[in-house]
């Protein structure tokens, strides 16, 4: 027969069951400081160890009546008593201390949590294992017409059929994007489970979007900051290379300082300019320089070639993608010429190679200075500032009907007509020393100088590839230099037509200066690598030893 225990009343007893009610620990003490009773439903389950008999912690001795202490980073220890302390009150810290702890004691505290869980933005909903509803926030009880309270131990399908928390409880899977139809309004929620000792005891939802439109505003935003990202990350290559000024354009002709003069002038306004020349006469110098002279220095200088794109990349190039626009487009998309140049200057070399349907596009980004990229509806500013080069005669072009009229005046601001290097003869012997200077210092080669005599026969020669040509011809002649200065002979043939030079030595000398310098070209252009050498030159390894031996070469 099971025999009645009657209730323990005692005060130790009382006051254990008040804990345990409050979910608070309770140790009473005596005047020795050892414990008398203790809550040990809370005490086994926490770190701090009391026991009935033991003397308190080091750390908790000192209290005296009224004081308190944290014990680790979960416990909150109170003493309390009137003479000595009496008792000890201990719970644990909640999140909830942390979020009101700085708003003190007052009401203040139960209206914070309140507003936390009922706000109408999340729309709070806690399921159990089952999928039954153990906690909905009130504004959610409000917007589904049910009392306060009357939610829980409902079933979740009853409620919200549509929601996959309750599957999320039931599997432990979470779905962190859920468009889900509410009381017939579409919303994004979140649904993740709850888990206590790696098992899950159910599940929670919260609205993460009021409306797939907010979902589409957010995505717009993130949209805009990746394409400036793409932007910043496209304008860093671009600007790495290297920038011209007005100070780098070399001349001592009359006219061609004229241009110089005029191209100053003009760099600090808004207007559209149209460099005209030959190919390699330094358009795009020029319009390097009209960019540092502007107010638009700090922005991107952005240049293009119309003659090197193929016709059917041009307008991707120029007005830019998003993903998914074509075949073969990068992921992200990638903004335009038009869209990197903003804020700065766009140079169109070689404009008259447009064609015509991408003539008529590029008129209309002058006129309105918006863009659409391919495969977007929405249109992008820009600003930028345009310099166009071309070597043909647009004028005529456009009386043939290859370029558009309107876009000829456009872009007809301010010509600038570069003259060829043929029509200024007192700038070649100037360009070449400048250029020789160039080379070996940027090829760290041994400093070389030009004779006037060879300075002559590059002043006689026609220059069809102008500028360009020069600067090519004498890279080529500083690595076949075979002293210090360069000599009439040592140009190539096609400038010494009809001359003739002194024999410098007898024909072994002459011929062993010759293989002299292959071998040491060679052997530069390897890197100093004697087996490459061997191999370009297609002798055996151990004949070039030979012969570098007997020429003197280190």
């Amino acid at each position: 027969m099971k025999t009645y225990k009657p209730k323990d009343t005692s005060p130790a007893a009382t006051q254990a069951r008040k804990a345990d009610y409050c979910r608070c620990g309770v140790v009473l003490l005596d005047k020795a400081g050892k414990a008398t009773a203790v809550s040990r439903r809370f005490f086994e389950a926490t770190v701090l160890k009391i026991k009935p008999g033991e003397t308190l912690p080091e750390g908790l001795r000192e209290l005296r009546p009224g004081q308190w202490a944290f014990w680790g980073e979960d416990l909150f220890v109170q003493a309390e008593g009137r003479q000595w302390v009496e008792a000890l009150v201990v719970r644990r810290v909640r999140t909830a201390d942390q979020i009101l702890a700085p708003y003190g004691e007052c009401a203040i505290n139960e209206k914070m949590v309140r507003m936390v869980l009922d706000n109408p933005y999340e729309g709070l909903m806690v399921v159990d294992a089952q999928g039954k509803l153990t906690l909905l926030s009130p504004s959610n009880e409000r917007w589904f017409g049910l009392e306060i309270g009357g939610a829980v131990g409902m079933p979740l399908s009853e409620l919200a059929p549509a929601s996959h928390v309750a599957e999320v409880a039931r599997t432990g899977v979470a779905d962190c994007a859920q468009v889900v139809d509410l009381q017939g309004k579409t919303k994004i929620t979140v649904n993740l489970p709850i888990r206590r000792d790696k098992e899950v005891i159910g599940g929670f939802a919260r609205i993460l979007f009021q409306s797939t439109e907010q979902a589409k505003q957010l995505a717009d935003r993130v949209r805009t900051i990746e394409r400036q990202v793409e932007l910043y990350e496209t304008l860093l290559d671009e600007m790495r290379g290297e920038r011209y000024s007005f100070d780098d354009i070399i001349t001592d002709n009359e006219a061609m300082r004229g241009i110089v003069g005029q191209a100053r002038r003009i760099a600090g306004s808004s207007a559209t300019v149209l460099i005209l020349g030959e190919s390699g006469t330094g358009k795009e110098l020029f319009a390097q320089a009209l960019h540092e002279g502007s107010s638009r220095k700090n922005g991107p200088f952005i240049a293009i070639n119309c003659s090197a794109i193929p016709r059917d990349l041009i307008e991707s190039e120029l007005f830019g993608y998003e993903e998914g626009a074509f075949s073969g487009a990068r992921k992200k998309g990638k903004p335009g010429k038009f869209e990197l140049a903003s804020g700065g200057t766009l140079f169109l070399d070689e404009l008259g190679e447009l064609p015509l349907d991408n003539q008529a596009k590029l008129l209309r980004v002058l006129e309105e200075r918006k863009i659409d990229r391919l495969g977007s509806t929405a249109s992008i500013a820009v600003d930028f500032r345009l310099v166009a080069a071309t070597n043909c005669d647009l004028g005529a072009n456009v009386n043939r009907g290859k370029f558009r009229s309107d876009l000829y005046y456009r872009i007809n601001e301010y010509p600038l007509e570069i003259p060829p290097l043929r029509a200024r003869k007192e700038d070649i012997p100037l360009l070449a020393r400048n250029f020789l200077t160039e080379v070996c210092r940027r090829e760290r080669l041994p400093k070389l100088k030009i004779s006037d005599g060879a300075c002559e026969i590059l002043k006689k020669h026609d220059w069809p590839g102008n500028v360009r040509e020069l600067r090519g011809l004498m890279r080529q002649v500083a690595w076949k230099a075979q002293g210090p200065t360069i000599e009439p002979q040592h140009l190539p043939p096609t400038l010494n037509k009809g001359q003739i030079f002194a024999a410098a030595g007898n024909l072994e000398e002459q011929m062993a200066g010759a293989e002299r310098a292959i071998i040491e070209a060679a052997l530069q252009s390897c890197g100093g690598s004697r087996a490459m050498t061997a191999g370009m030159l297609g002798i055996h390894r151990t004949a070039l030893y030979k012969k570098m031996k007997k020429l003197g070469i280190d």
